[in-house]
């Protein structure tokens, strides 16, 4: 048409658009982002609803925390300053496996905190893997082995300077070498872990190793230490000590921690080529476990997904036999099936939740370890004419700390199934019921096998001890529940059994749980000095029978408002559990 000029020319369709090229100030601006999003997090983690309760438990907590790490960083420095001026150099690999072993006992111990976002979420943005690695490593820079092993490697670093100044540089490298090896590892072995428990026969094979690597630590610990020893059974342990010390040291020199005490020793010698070789060592681990590491992280940047694996399908028979075999089959389970009174809905529950306690390893620990403690402990203690007597209760008060903590978070285990309960036409209560029988259960079995058990190795206590005993248990495992079961619509936490080291409570919830249980061995203390200054041990059992009551009573009042309490608190209960 005229006054029309002709369209362009299209473009060639094999001819790529062009891309601006990645800039320093993008990266920077992502990284930025990552840790305004870090400190946002934080913040507002104060700002929701019980934030506020958070935070004075963190307040409180802080100083057994800061109690635990001060003590080995003032240590290590005074370790490092004593080393130096005695001469004694050569024995530095005390100092520096000390401070790796502590690295690590941080991290088990010390949980990081829960965010609110999975961090692999970042990789829907423009990112490539070197910034997603190092996004990865940066997020999670400030943990708590991370901060204490660090701050004890600069006291160490501080006490050789000031001891031989001119040791300073070498060793101030060294150390600095030391701590990116450490945090490689330790991130390292946790995402590697975390891949091993994706898988439920990976987890029972790991709370198996874990349950019996710990009790046997504990055993080593007692059998072996001569601070639990008397004087005469040292010379019959030393040998055998040395004689492993021995052998493991020529493989402890070659590993990171012995690599640094190697290179620095041999630095303050003048022996220049050992040092160097040590720390090209050292070097080298970390470049193994960052590339290790890596590794890891590229399969899940890939889009690995850590889930379950599930076997594929059979081939189905026909619907008609399916759905005959079928009926014949739940026909023979009801009528084969002892309920003992409960309904359905309870022994459903009930199946459910001993499920649960055969996958948590925490539960597991805290149900096996005190008893295991207790085999240890009692038979040193029961021989005490003063103390003797009071072995079994002292024993079962001390076993339902760790099963009455992991009862302040009923939900957790549930995650996002927590919706069902408000879809299907089933109460809360009834769910409740179940959870805490199961948890009942656990103390009932624990203090029969501690009664076996300190029987076997001691003597078995007195009937009125047994019954003062049981009647205080029953009083302390209904004040648990009630406020357990508070705490558990009111403070969730998500349990995600395929990630290590998760915190399975709020931390307002763990300090009222050591509350509750500090308070009833309190009351039962009490009532023990009552009775000894009116000489009437007999009492205790009456007592300790009127508290179980109306414990029960307070039980069942907070038991029948749970459905109430839940649908107040089903967004929080929402929010929380079901996040991803």
């Amino acid at each position: 048409m005229a006054g029309l000029t002709p369209p362009p020319p299209p473009l060639p369709t094999n001819a790529a658009p062009h891309v601006q090229p990645w800039t320093a100030n993008q990266s920077r601006a992502q990284f930025t982002a990552l840790a305004q999003l870090r400190w946002c997090i934080f913040r507002n983690a104060f700002r929701r609803k019980g934030g506020a309760g958070e935070l004075v438990a963190r307040i409180i907590f802080f100083p057994f925390i800061a109690a635990i790490a001060i003590g080995p960083i003032v240590g290590a420095g005074l370790g490092g300053y004593y080393l130096v001026t005695s001469g004694n150099l050569a024995k530095l690999p005390i100092l520096t496996w000390s401070i790796f072993a502590l690295w690590q006992l941080v991290v088990l111990n010390i949980a990081p905190p829960n965010l609110s976002f999975d961090i692999n979420t970042i990789i829907r943005f423009p990112l490539n893997f070197p910034r997603y690695l190092i996004a990865r490593l940066f997020f999670g820079l400030l943990s708590a082995s991370n901060v204490i092993g660090t701050i004890a490697l600069i006291a160490a670093d501080i006490g050789i300077g000031i001891a031989k100044p001119s040791l300073l540089p070498w060793s101030t490298l060294l150390f600095a070498t030391f701590a990116l090896a450490n945090i490689f590892f330790t991130r390292m072995v946790l995402a590697w872990v975390d891949r091993w428990l994706s898988t439920r026969r990976a987890r029972e094979l790991l709370t198996a190793f874990i349950l019996f690597a710990s009790l046997a630590f504990q055993y080593i610990n007692l059998n072996y230490n001569p601070g639990f020893q008397q004087s005469r059974h040292h010379a019959n342990h030393l040998p055998f000590l040395l004689k492993v010390f021995h052998h493991i040291q020529p493989i402890g020199a070659l590993l990171p921690p012995g690599l640094t005490a190697t290179s620095i020793a041999s630095f303050d010698r003048a022996e220049y080529l050992p040092s160097f070789a040590s720390l090209f060592g050292l070097i080298a681990f970390a470049c193994l476990f960052l590339t290790i590491y890596a590794w890891r992280m590229h399969r899940e940047f890939r889009g690995e997904n850590l889930s379950e694996l599930t076997k594929q399908p059979q081939p189905s028979r026909p619907a008609s036999i399916a759905g005959s075999s079928t009926q014949s089959t739940l026909a023979q389970s009801a009528a084969t099936t002892n309920t003992y009174g409960l309904s359905p809905t309870i022994i459903a529950c009930l199946q459910k939740e001993l499920l649960y306690v055969r996958r948590n390893t925490n539960q597991l620990y805290g149900f096996f370890a005190p008893i295991f403690m207790v085999f240890l402990f009692a038979s040193r203690i029961g021989s005490s004419d003063r103390f003797g007597a009071y072995v079994f209760p002292a024993a079962v008060a001390y076993s339902i700390l760790g099963v009455s903590i992991l009862s302040y978070n009923c939900l957790g285990m549930d995650g996002p199934g927590i919706q069902l309960y408000f879809l299907t036409p089933i109460r809360l209560r009834t769910v409740f019921l179940a959870k805490n029988l199961v948890g009942f259960l656990l103390n009932l079995i624990e203090l029969v096998l501690i009664f076996v058990v300190i029987s076997f190795v001691s003597h078995p206590p007195s009937l009125l001890i047994t019954l003062a005993t049981i009647c205080w248990l029953v009083f302390a495992t209904f004040t648990n529940g009630a406020v357990g079961n508070l705490r558990s619509l009111a403070a969730p936490k998500k349990i995600d059994l395929s990630k290590i080291n998760r915190k399975q409570t709020s931390q307002l919830s763990a300090l009222i749980a050591m509350g509750i249980v500090i308070a009833c061995f309190g009351v039962g203390y009490g009532g023990v000095l009552l009775t000894s200054h009116l000489n009437r041990p007999w009492l205790l059992v009456p007592i300790f029978l009127a508290l179980a009551t109306a414990a029960f009573v307070f039980y069942i009042q907070i038991l029948n408002r749970l459905d109430t309490i839940a649908l107040s608190h089903r967004e929080e209960l929402s929010e929380e559990l079901c996040k991803t």
